[in-house]
């Protein structure tokens, strides 16, 4: 099947920390990549829950592999995430929107973020194929491998942006540090090393 995808250009935002992070590695045993259910699922015919899932696991695997701590998923910032890709789809707008509109999308969901950051992809019709397709661009491959995120959120649709691909699925993905927390780790090598094809 011969279909045309893109993805954008990556977004991050910080507002400058007051703590130190740690270094990656300290006391973590490199374990070894994990399956992940769901990640050849369609978009089409997948529900949402269990793509999120997909590739919340495909993208901590990543991480896991060059030693960095796992993301976890967070509520508010699938919220964030799943209301961009229906509006990117809905407006066949291809974007993170004007200015900083990511970041103000996080804030309004209560997630109160001292770093944020935001891949958008549209014409992937599985969680593997935008995963590797991220992982592949440098900008988006940075968001995946920053030691400064603790917090991940995945926004999928069926459709495409029409403007922009003939292939299935538009994709979000939202991550964030909360005020409250210290990055957790300081290992920018990974990060550095991108795009990983």
């Amino acid at each position: 099947m011969a279909f045309a995808a893109a993805i954008a250009l990556a977004l991050t935002l910080a507002v400058p920390a007051t703590s130190s992070a740690r270094d990656a590695g300290q006391g973590h045993r490199h374990p070894r990549a994990q399956r992940c259910p769901g990640a050849e699922a369609p978009a089409t015919a997948t529900p949402a829950p269990q793509l999120r899932t997909a590739v919340w696991c495909l993208i901590n695997q990543q991480r896991i592999l060059r030693w960095l701590p796992a993301l976890r998923a967070s509520p508010l910032l699938d919220r964030s995430a799943q209301a961009w890709s229906d509006a990117m789809v809905a407006d066949d707008n291809l974007s993170h929107g004007p200015g900083n509109t990511f970041a103000d999308r996080i804030s309004a969901t209560g997630y109160d973020w001292q770093t944020a950051g935001e891949n958008i992809a549209t014409g992937y019709p599985t969680p593997r194929s935008v995963v590797a397709a991220w992982m592949a661009s440098e900008d988006h491959c940075r968001n995946i491998l920053s030691p400064s995120f603790r917090d991940v959120g995945t926004g999928v649709n069926p459709h495409p942006v029409r403007d922009a691909a003939r292939g299935p699925a538009t994709w979000t993905e939202d991550f964030g540090l909360l005020q409250s927390q210290s990055p957790p780790s300081g290992n920018l090598r990974p990060m550095d090393g991108c795009p990983y094809r």
